[in-house]
């Protein structure tokens, strides 16, 4: 894999004035042939030079045509003058063995960004796209895998490093990466439903709006799926927000937001709007609270719109934020009810989610009842009555213009207890610190025979047979999610999730 990104020496950059001079744009021929950088190197008239065998530059537009292929297969860097764009009309394929890279020219000197036209075909795999004007996409033939999109600025057509059409695009395994906005956005009057699954979103929305990490309109009929994702912000942003889904222009919406790592962040997931479906499920949620005010944030998850804001929430740990979880407006939620019809297994759970001197697990400032049943309302020390749960849950006990929630049974982090005595069979697994800086210790009540780590994509990472417990050491293995699978030696499995920072 390569570390170094090598710049355009001086005698090049002043050799930009006089490239532009002799062509100020090239337009690939649009006859239905598939080009490289070589080959547009000798046809362009300038506009791309290789300087190198495995090094390009680019010194003005570049337009691959509507039944054109741009195709890259080698591991190269394509840097871009500060003055010149990239357009596909056409398709654009990349797949090098190991990585490509597209970056500015110039240090410091962003190029002007990427189009994918409408109608474009995009694939693209291994390619670090770098220090640029931002990607307007406005295709759905957009694949997207093992790439890195970072230090993207915003322009006057994009909001957000990666800016997606209507339609369902795919996007695996990518990093997004100290982007000036929103990593990735979507049009508030569209209908983009990405699937965005097993992608680190790190310390974007360096500008400091009020932009989230992933910020999402609409999906029209289709469904949004954002699942097994890191996104971590960095403290010093205090405006930047970590998962946001809306539709405010009543647009029909459907999103699962599942199995993702939110951490640090002015607020953790917020869905907005009406006429929204929504599943928001086994996320870890951590120090949601970078801005620090109460009254313009800090939500783990927050939900606000009208009744047909729907949506079903279960099995999240919410953990550090100024408020747990906020219902605002009409919005019609379901955290765990044991009815048959609407039946939420729950296991949500909470810990030190406040401010003020107040614990607010969960806050609900609508007048709709809520029903919030076999959650665990403080997992470091477990709650094992009504009146305790009761202090912190906001409702009609505090305000009679509120709905009520109804919390009983609750959990006890593995016993359910309350109306019946309900209860589930406790998991043998303890692991602590968790989360942790890679170092855990791992008991067990029952004899396993083996164990095994997989990450948020379901690789197996770590593996051991015979019954270890004891401190593991897991520091190797990069921040996010993962999934320790014990199995007994007749087969039985239990499962614990591990969050390593």
């Amino acid at each position: 894999m390569k570390t170094f990104i090598p710049r355009c020496p001086l005698f090049i950059a002043l050799g930009l004035v006089a490239s532009q001079g002799m062509q100020a744009q090239y337009t690939t021929p649009n006859t239905g042939q598939s080009y490289t950088l070589t080959d547009l190197a000798v046809l362009s008239g300038g506009v791309i030079t290789a300087t190198s065998d495995t090094s390009y530059l680019q010194t003005a537009d570049l337009t691959v045509a509507a039944t054109d292929t741009l195709l890259i297969d080698e591991d190269l860097v394509w840097q871009v003058a500060d003055s010149a764009s990239i357009s596909i009309a056409g398709t654009f394929i990349a797949a090098p063995p190991e990585q490509a890279f597209i970056t500015a020219a110039i240090a410091d000197l962003h190029h002007q960004g990427m189009r994918f036209e409408q109608g474009a075909a995009v694939n693209l795999q291994r390619m670090s796209i770098m220090d640029g004007g931002s990607i307007k996409c406005l295709t759905a033939n957009l694949h997207l895998y093992r790439c890195t999109i970072s230090n993207q600025v915003s322009n006057a057509s994009t909001g957000a490093a990666l800016e997606l059409p209507s339609g369902k695009v795919y996007i695996d395994h990518v990093t997004f990466a100290d982007n000036e906005r929103a990593a990735i956005s979507s049009a508030a009057n569209g209908a983009a439903a990405p699937q965005i699954t097993n992608c680190t979103f790190l310390h974007n929305g360096f500008g400091n709006t009020n932009r989230p990490q992933i910020n999402l309109g609409p999906s029209g009929a289709d469904t949004t799926l954002i699942r097994n994702n890191t996104v971590i912000g960095n403290t010093a942003n205090t405006l930047v927000g970590g998962i946001a889904f809306s539709s405010l222009l009543g647009n029909a919406g459907h999103v699962v937001i599942d199995s993702n790592l939110v951490q640090d962040n002015r607020y953790g997931i917020t869905m907005t709007g009406s006429n929204i479906t929504g599943r928001i499920a086994d996320n870890t949620i951590l120090d949601n609270n970078t801005q620090g005010n109460p009254a313009q944030g800090g939500s783990g998850i927050n939900l606000n719109g009208g009744a047909t804001n729907v949506s079903m929430i279960s099995g999240n740990q919410i953990t550090g934020s100024l408020w747990g979880i906020t219902l605002q407006g009409s919005v019609t939620t379901n955290l765990g009810d044991t009815a048959t019809a609407a039946f939420n297994p729950g296991e949500n759970s909470f810990s030190d989610n406040g401010n003020g001197g107040v614990i607010y697990a969960l806050y609900n400032n609508t007048p709709n009842p809520v029903p919030a049943m076999n959650n665990c309302w403080d997992y470091v020390n477990p709650m094992t009555d009504p009146d305790s749960i009761a202090a912190v849950i906001f409702d009609v006990a505090d305000d009679a213009s509120l709905g009520e929630v109804t919390y009983v049974p609750f959990s006890n982090c593995g016993i359910t207890t309350g109306i019946g005595n309900r209860a589930s069979e406790e998991s043998p697994l303890n692991i602590f610190p968790n989360p942790s800086n890679g170092k855990v210790t791992i008991t067990s009540t029952v004899s396993i025979d083996s164990y095994a780590v997989y990450n948020a994509g379901g690789q197996l990472v770590r593996s051991v047979r015979g019954p270890v417990q004891g401190q593991w050491s897991l520091g190797d293995l990069d921040a996010g999610l993962y999934l320790l699978k014990a199995t007994t030696a007749n087969g039985v499995e239990y499962t614990q999730r591990i969050v390593v920072q």
